[in-house]
């Protein structure tokens, strides 16, 4: 039976790299303070159990506009088709209220009816003020939805988020 699959998307340069290593406690994915890095949809087997999947950001990078196009289609395909795909996990960064293309991202995870949550990102380096209104304004558009505050650099609710993924892997084998 093939693995449950958890994948990580969001824009360019959020963290989603980072926050990777410090759920797995190893650098597997490739960090860099260049936006765009990440070009391919990236797999990373986990202890033999399942997969995470990083994704190419999307929004900002220093790459052309076709490949960022391009980019989309296939985060687009692979959101829509793949049948292993347990849960979507949307960074947003804390320091910033929520971009038009990520409230676009919700509302395509909404319509198609993806089971997602919301990691904000970078919180030690964000007033609790700003992440507060981010979630407000979230709520306000779209209503409750599950979410996470992290710091990848100081491992603020990296053990929050492993023990959703583990409740998560044990409903799926129930």
């Amino acid at each position: 039976m093939p693995l449950p699959q958890f994948a990580f998307c969001g824009r360019s340069n959020v963290g989603k790299s980072s926050l990777i290593n410090a759920i797995v406690s190893r650098k597997i994915a490739f960090v860099s303070k260049n936006p765009g890095k990440t070009i391919l949809i990236n797999t990373f087997l986990v202890n033999e159990n399942f997969y995470i999947v990083d994704l190419p950001g999307y929004g900002y990078a220093k790459r052309s506009k076709a490949m960022r196009k391009k980019w989309q289609k296939s985060i687009e395909e692979y959101l829509s088709n793949s049948n292993m795909l347990f849960h979507i996990f949307l960074l947003i960064d804390s320091r910033h209220k929520p971009l038009d293309s990520d409230m676009q991202f919700i509302e395509w995870l909404k319509y198609y009816k993806k089971d997602f949550s919301i990691i904000f990102t970078k919180t030690d380096k964000s007033k609790q003020k700003d992440i507060s209104e981010s979630i407000k304004y979230i709520k306000d558009s779209f209503g409750d939805f599950n979410y996470f505050l992290t710091s990848s650099a100081k491992k603020k609710g990296i053990n929050n988020l492993c023990e959703f993924m583990n409740n998560f892997l044990k409903n799926i084998s129930a």
